[in-house]
Order: C-alpha cells, then sequence, then structure tokens
C-alpha cells in the first residue's frame, strides 16, 4: 500500500512523542530531590519541603521567596504549590529504591540514592544552578519552619472566615 496518498480507506498516523519540558521529565525531579535530599535534609525530609525547595528551583523569584522566608522569617510565603511531578518522582524513586520513608513519614536517601547522588556531584555539569542554591540554602529550611508557616495559614484563614 502506497502511504503517499492523502484520502484512502485506511488513515495510518505514526505517533510522534511531545516533548516534554524537562522539569516535568521524572528523571529530573528524581534528580533535583536527591540533590535536596542530600545538601538540605540530613536527617530527613517532609513532602512539604520537598515541594516548597523543588517549587523554589523553578524560576529565580521562587529562588528569592523562599530564601526571604528562610533568613527573614517572613510569614508572607505563599508559593507552595503541590507539584504531581513531585509527587510521581518520589513514588518513582521508592520503587527503584532510592528513597526511603522514615516511620515518621520523613524521606531519606537509601544506598542505591546515596550512590547516585555520588555521581551528580562529582559532574560540575550536572544541576549546576541547582546545586549552587542548595549549598546556599543549606539546612536553613528547617521542618519546624515549615510547621510554623502552616500554622500561620490556618489561623490566617479561620480569621479570614
Amino acid at each position: 500500500m502506497d502511504r503517499n496518498y492523502v484520502l484512502t480507506d485506511e488513515i495510518i498516523f505514526d505517533a510522534k512523542p511531545d516533548a516534554v519540558p524537562f522539569n516535568y521529565r521524572i528523571s529530573y525531579k528524581i534528580a533535583q530531590l536527591s540533590l535536596i535530599l542530600e545538601l538540605n535534609a540530613r536527617g530527613g525530609c517532609s513532602l512539604m519541603k520537598l515541594q516548597m525547595i523543588a517549587n523554589a528551583l523553578s524560576t529565580i523569584s521562587d529562588r528569592e521567596k523562599l530564601w526571604d522566608f528562610v533568613n527573614n522569617g517572613s510569614n508572607n510565603y505563599t508559593v507552595v504549590r503541590f507539584d504531581p511531578a513531585v509527587n510521581r518522582a518520589v513514588k518513582y524513586a521508592i520503587a527503584e529504591g532510592l528513597f526511603n520513608q522514615q516511620k515518621n513519614g520523613l524521606f531519606r536517601l537509601a544506598k542505591k540514592g546515596k550512590e547516585f547522588i555520588k555521581v551528580i556531584m562529582k559532574d560540575p555539569s550536572l544541576l549546576s544552578s541547582e546545586k549552587k542554591y542548595l549549598f546556599l540554602l543549606s539546612n536553613k529550611l528547617t521542618e519546624e519552619k515549615i510547621k510554623e508557616l502552616t500554622t500561620f495559614w490556618r489561623y490566617t484563614d479561620v480569621e479570614n472566615k
């Protein structure tokens, strides 16, 4: 059958994959979250913290907002979006044995995840801007600060109703 005809009895589509933006690719998100766990959460990391830091890495403006929150304690930090790509990456990372979830709900790098992060850290061309920001952020965003922020939101929301 000659496939050059415009109209035929059969229409054949050769599906081409759509380009997925890098920040939604599962491999990028897993690498990004692994960096967060390595550089910003030695004792474990909540899903909220992963979401906040991953969100901050999206744009320079978001990085500045998180930086202001951790350094100046401003309670007007409202840029927490629950990105489904982060949730999916966490599930994949657990399934691949890169992350473990502790009994207290916090996530940590598993042995396989630590080996993975060594490869990323050795190559200066991989995730270079993310590494730089996460090194600066260090452990400044604590689970306690996140708890204070969510408590502030709850009370503010009640006052507005």
